[in-house]
């Protein structure tokens, strides 16, 4: 073997091997039900049977005693949120978990007056740790909230334009909206309690509004009594648990492994396995193939 043969050889193995690397390599993106690191969301489904969607359009036709938790990272187009409103008014329940996405946009297509701030909530007392994984300890009797003492939040936001009758919980009152990043409080900002958790109606559908999907994550879901209300969200279906999947952030690696699965789908049709065993043949048969000015005979 001629040291371009080997060469070439080892380039081959060498990007196979590197795609088995990529294709078995857990997903590793923020809230995603496939990642088991700590960013992930693949506790859930071990807890409760959660069907993650590829796309809104996978919503039932009667969504009535199903619930969807999305997590808006991604703009959402004008039919996706027809999908949305059409699955809430037939009587879904939607757990819109958000702090700087796009759950503002669902929001006001459901026409539901309250807003996420967009701005950090700090707690520099009642928290985990630091200031920046506050505690919620303010929660009002409710299916949701029930058996909850406590919660603990990462990196949230807070709820704004929230009447007293939709609120599920409030921050305490030593956090503060950190409207100019400068991680203190200033005099101008929104001090506590401010609202958290609310839930809202539409026809015969709810909506419950969460400034905090970290909740849902592998390293936040054990952390106080944030398993408690994802098993009291769970036990609101009598039917169906749905986690949409399409709004959230591609990675690269993910993004690979899209394009892997669009070749793997190619090469299954007939035209594509085709076209896979010419060029099996061309590379098994090119050390042999007769050169430009060769025989048979030459070669022989």
């Amino acid at each position: 073997m001629t040291l371009r043969r080997f060469l070439v050889l080892l380039a081959v193995v060498s990007v196979a091997i590197l795609i088995v690397i990529v294709w078995v390599f857990p997903s590793d993106e923020d809230f995603q039900t496939k990642n088991p690191f700590w960013n992930g969301s693949s506790e859930l489904s071990s807890y409760h049977s959660f069907t993650p969607l590829a796309s809104l359009a996978e919503l039932p036709a009667v969504p009535g005693g199903t619930t969807l938790i999305l997590v808006p990272y991604i703009d959402l187009t004008s039919s996706e949120l027809e999908e949305i409103r059409h699955f809430v008014a037939g009587g879904g329940t939607l757990v819109l978990a958000d702090d700087y996405g796009f759950g503002n946009k669902v929001l006001e297509h459901l026409k539901v007056e309250a807003r996420f701030a967009g701005q950090v909530l700090l707690d520099p007392l009642f928290s985990y740790k630091n200031q920046w994984l506050p505690r919620i300890y303010n929660l009002s009797p409710d299916s949701v909230t029930g058996d909850v003492n406590s919660l603990v939040f990462n990196h949230a936001t807070c709820l704004m334009d929230v009447s007293d009758s939709n609120v599920l919980a409030l921050s305490s009152s030593f956090s503060f909206l950190d409207l100019n990043d400068n991680e203190e409080w200033d005099s101008d900002e929104p001090t506590g309690p401010l609202p958290v958790i609310s839930q809202h109606t539409l026809a015969s559908g709810r909506i419950i509004v969460i400034s905090d999907p970290s909740i849902f994550i592998n390293s936040m879901d054990t952390l106080d009594d944030n398993y408690t209300i994802i098993e009291n969200i769970a036990e609101i279906t009598s039917s169906q648990l749905l986690i949409d999947q399409s709004h959230l952030p591609y990675s690269d690696l993910h993004q690979t492994k899209d394009v892997l699965a669009s070749v793997r789908s190619a090469l299954t049709t007939p035209v594509g396995t085709l076209a896979l065993v010419a060029v099996l043949l061309i590379i098994t048969l090119r050390p042999i193939w007769p050169r430009k000015g060769e025989g048979i005979g030459d070669i022989a």
